[in-house]
């Protein structure tokens, strides 16, 4: 009996995992109109959101363009650049896609960067291929 029990659960699970193969979606039109626009409208986005590391925030030029080539000594290769948002000079390192992978840097960094903060930023496509 619980032999039989057992095959016919077999059988019927067998048979539930073979008529998941033919699935189909039936989309209406507005939903593809929908996709078509968000697939045109991503071409024409020349930036993407992802986290960076903030090592200064200063009003003072020579200060952030001196923390910038002590960073570039200290990590050549890494990524810096710095923003301009009156009044202050922002020096920003580094394109991470997640926070998981942004936080071992930030920890080194924080050692000689104590002001050093973790910002949601918007990047340039062009910066992460070069």
């Amino acid at each position: 009996m619980k032999i039989r029990f057992i095959l016919v659960i077999v059988v019927c699970l067998n048979m539930e995992a073979l008529g998941q193969k033919n699935v189909i979606i039936h989309q209406g039109s507005s939903i593809s109109a929908l996709m078509a626009k968000f697939a045109k409208n991503a071409k024409n986005v020349d930036y993407v959101k992802g986290w960076r590391i903030q090592l200064v925030n200063t009003d003072d030029r020579r200060q952030m363009e001196q923390a910038q080539a002590d960073f570039e000594s200290m990590y050549p290769g890494e990524p810096v650049d710095w923003k301009h948002v009156a009044p202050y000079y922002q020096l920003r390192v580094g394109f991470f896609d997640s926070k998981n992978k942004m936080m071992p840097m930030f920890l080194e960094l924080k050692k000689t960067y104590p002001a050093a903060t973790f910002i949601y930023d918007q990047i340039s496509k062009r910066a992460l291929v070069y």
